[in-house]
C-alpha cells in the first residue's frame, strides 16, 4: 500500500543552519506518577527537530524526566508535597521561547490553573494545550475570561472526546456535533482545535481565510488509542510550531506525522502491540520519508 500524501512539506533545512534555526521550544506540565507524559511530549518534539527542548516540571520530578533523555533540559518549579505545580509556581518567561506545549501530565490543582491562566495571557506566543491544561480551561471557563485577550490565533488545543465534551458540553458519542462545536470555538476564539478520533479532524483557519474550515485527517490506526499517544502529539505540533509553521499548518501537518508513524508501529509490532514507546521510535524514519 503507498503512503498517503502529506498535507503540506515538512520544514526545510538549509545547510548552514544551526540549532537556534529550528525552534527553541518548552513543554510544561507532569506531576508526581505521571512524569513520564510530559518526558514523552519533549522526546517528541526533539525527534520532529526542534533545536533546543526545555521542560517545565515540579520540581521533585526534575531526575525523572531528565533522565529519560539527555537531551531535554529541565526546569524545576515549586511543587507540593504530592509532586503537583505549587499554588504559587510562576509561568517561565515566554520570551525565549518560539513555541509552548503545555498540560501533560500536570493534574488540575491551583499551581497548574495559575500556569495555565497565565499562559492564556500570551496572546502573542504560539502555544499547543492538552490534557489538564484543556480540563482546566474546561473546569474554570477559562477562555469566556472578560479580561482574556480575544485574539487567540496562536494557539492549538488537542483534546481527545472526553476532554472536548467537558470543553463542549457536547457528548463524546456525538462525532458530528463535536466537530460543529469545535468550529464555533475556532469562530469565536480565533483557535485552531485538533478534534481527536477515527479520524482525527483539525478544524480552524487557513492562511488569508476568514472562514472557519476543517481537515481530515488520512493516516493513523485504531492501535494508537493507547497511553502516551496524545503526550507525543502535543510533542510533535509543538515543535512544529517552534520551526515557524503557522497553527493551522503546524497541527495538520502534526497530525498527519504522528498518524503515519502509528501506521509504521502497527505493521512492525500490530496494533495491539503497539505503545507509545513504539510511536517515537517509528518519527524518525517516519520525518525521513517526508
Amino acid at each position: 500500500m503507498s503512503q498517503p500524501a502529506p498535507p503540506l512539506p515538512f520544514p526545510a533545512r538549509a545547510s548552514d543552519a544551526h540549532k537556534g534555526d529550528f525552534g527553541r521550544v518548552l513543554l510544561i506540565g507532569g506531576s508526581r506518577g505521571m512524569a513520564g507524559s510530559i518526558a514523552l511530549s519533549s522526546i517528541a518534539a526533539l525527534k520532529t527537530g526542534s533545536g533546543l527542548v526545555s521542560t517545565a516540571i515540579p520540581d521533585r520530578c526534575l531526575e525523572t524526566v531528565a533522565g529519560f533523555h539527555p537531551g531535554i533540559m529541565t526546569i524545576p518549579l515549586p511543587d507540593t508535597d504530592d509532586g503537583q505545580f505549587a499554588s504559587f509556581a510562576e509561568l517561565p518567561s515566554v520570551h525565549p521561547w518560539d513555541a509552548i506545549g503545555c498540560g501533560p501530565g500536570m493534574r488540575t490543582g491551583p499551581g497548574s490553573q495559575r500556569i495555565v491562566e497565565a499562559l492564556l495571557q500570551q496572546h502573542d506566543c504560539f502555544r499547543v494545550m492538552d490534557a489538564d491544561a484543556i480540563n482546566l480551561v474546561s473546569e474554570h471557563q477559562l477562555l469566556d475570561r472578560p479580561a482574556l485577550p480575544r485574539d487567540q490565533s496562536k494557539l492549538v488545543l488537542t483534546p481527545h472526546p472526553g476532554e472536548l465534551a467537558r470543553l463542549t458540553g457536547v457528548s463524546a458519542g456525538d462525532r458530528p456535533g463535536q466537530i460543529a462545536a469545535a468550529k464555533a470555538l475556532a469562530e469565536k476564539h480565533g483557535l485552531t482545535i485538533v478534534v481527536k478520533g477515527g479520524p482525527t479532524v483539525v478544524v480552524g483557519r487557513e492562511a488569508d481565510n476568514h472562514d472557519v474550515v476543517e481537515h481530515v485527517n488520512n493516516s493513523g490506526n485504531p492501535g494508537m488509542a493507547t497511553a502516551g499517544s496524545g503526550d507525543v502529539l502535543t510533542g510533535i505540533i509543538t515543535s512544529l510550531l517552534g520551526q515557524g509553521l503557522a497553527p493551522w499548518d503546524a497541527a495538520r501537518l502534526g497530525v498527519f506525522i504522528h498518524g503515519l508513524a502509528g501506521d509504521a508501529a502497527a505493521t512492525k509490532h500490530s496494533q495491539p502491540g503497539m505503545t507509545c514507546a513504539e510511536l517515537l521510535q517509528a518519527l524518525p524514519d517516519v520525518i525521513e520519508s517526508l
